[in-house]
Order: C-alpha cells, then sequence, then structure tokens
C-alpha cells in the first residue's frame, strides 16, 4: 500500500502486476529450474566433483547436494491445516526439494509439497529416481548428488551413514559436513535476497501464490549468483 502514492496504481493493480511479471518469467525460463538440464550438467560435473572432493570429502564424484526445504506459511484453512502441520518443524509449512551445486545455484527446484511430506516422497514424486541413472552417467562414469539420511540409497543418490555408526562412517559423514553445510547456506540465501519469503504471516496458501513466489525468488537468486557470485562459490 505504500507504493500506491509513487506508482499512481492502487494495491489491488500493484498486486495483479506483480503476479502477472512472475508467473510470466516463469512460464518464460522457469523450465531452467524445474527440468534436469543434463547437458549443463555434464559439461560440469567434473568441476564440481573436484570442488567437493578439495574440501576433503570422502567422495570423489559427487556432484550436488539434494535436501528439502520448509518455508513457513500463516496458518491455512480449507482444511489444509494438518496437511500442513510438519511434526519435525512444529510449524505449518510447504516443502520443496532443492539440488544445489558449488557455484552457488538451485540446479533443480520441485515443489511445493505438503509439509508434512518425508523428503524421499518428494525425491519419488519428482521424478528424479527415473531420470538419474542415465543423466548422471557421463563419460562412462556414474556420479551422483548427496542427501541427509532421510534418503535412500542408490547408485546416483548416496546418503550420509546413519544408526549405530563405526569410528570410519563417523568420520566420512563429518568429511561431508562441511560442503554440504557451504552448499545448504543457498536456501538461506533465497530468503535474504527475497525477503518477505521469510515472514510467515504474510505467506497465505489461499490468498497468493506461495509456490510460485519462492520458484520466482530462486530463480531470481541463480541470476544473482551468476553476476556477482555467492559465499558459496567462494568456498569453494
Amino acid at each position: 500500500m505504500d507504493l500506491e502514492e509513487l506508482f499512481g496504481r492502487s494495491a489491488r493493480a500493484l498486486c495483479h502486476i506483480l503476479f502477472a511479471t512472475v508467473a510470466m518469467m516463469m512460464e518464460k525460463w522457469g523450465g531452467n529450474l524445474t527440468s534436469w538440464r543434463v547437458e549443463f550438467m555434464r559439461e560440469r560435473a567434473v568441476l564440481y566433483a573436484e570442488k567437493i572432493e578439495g574440501t576433503g570429502a570422502y567422495l570423489d564424484r559427487c556432484v550436488g547436494f539434494i535436501d528439502g526445504t520448509a518455508i513457513f506459511i500463516a496458518r491455512p484453512g480449507g482444511g489444509l491445516q494438518r496437511a500442513c502441520n510438519s511434526g519435525h518443524k512444529r510449524k505449518h509449512a510447504v516443502k520443496f526439494q532443492s539440488v544445489l551445486t558449488p557455484d552457488g545455484l538451485i540446479f533443480l527446484l520441485f515443489g511445493l509439497w505438503e509439509g508434512r511430506r518425508h523428503d524421499m516422497t518428494l525425491y519419488f514424486e519428482s521424478g528424479l529416481d527415473a531420470v538419474l541413472p542415465h543423466a548422471l552417467v557421463i563419460s562412462g562414469v556414474q556420479y551422483y548428488s548427496y542427501g541427509d539420511a532421510a534418503y535412500m540409497l542408490r547408485p546416483w543418490v548416496q546418503a550420509s551413514f546413519s544408526g549405530v555408526m563405526t569410528d570410519e562412517q563417523s568420520a566420512c559423514n563429518t568429511t561431508m559436513a562441511v560442503p554440504r553445510t557451504a552448499v545448504g547456506s543457498g536456501f538461506k540465501d533465497v530468503k535474504q535476497t527475497c525477503a518477505a519469503l521469510d515472514h510467515p504471516l504474510k505467506l497465505k496458501l489461499r490468498e497468493g501464490p506461495v509456490g510460485l513466489l519462492y520458484r520466482t525468488a530462486a530463480f531470481v537468486w541463480n541470476l544473482r549468483c551468476c553476476t556477482y557470485g555467492s559465499s558459496t562459490s567462494s568456498f569453494f
């Protein structure tokens, strides 16, 4: 509403302009964010793997990190309260699944999904289990992404050790913790770039396109990262 005087339009009109603009952006360029770009990854897989291994990681063919992230929202109505209640976070949320790479980019984004869903549910629903077996075999070498213990072990998806671990397994987890934390800061960077996403009371499922806004914010972050770099790319 504070922009009404500046632009000479009502708050309602400004909202329509904003939503129409982000919808147009994602319709035109959203595929760069929501689909696995096979050729792009094949060009950069060796570099990604070298940078991650260079931090002391025990995995030598890891090209990125897969994880789910929760976006906290206002308490929803319309029968969505239970579906969006995250027992793990103890808040109402929607979830996205992201694959982040060492250059700071959000390479792939899938969502939105109900906050109570498990990360593996998002993994299967995204179709990655059908895409990655072929997409990550590069020059006859199997590359893979790395996730936390919530993910099932696959040749193309490696996961951290859990349960009762040996000293060697604990050491392996420790070597992967540093690069995983550095890449995971991408989630924080998106919210810092588009700070409105960090105000749950303003994110109302039945009153605005929450999923569209987050996808647009992730896309804008990728543009900013390509232009100015990021803390993740500086680390690697």
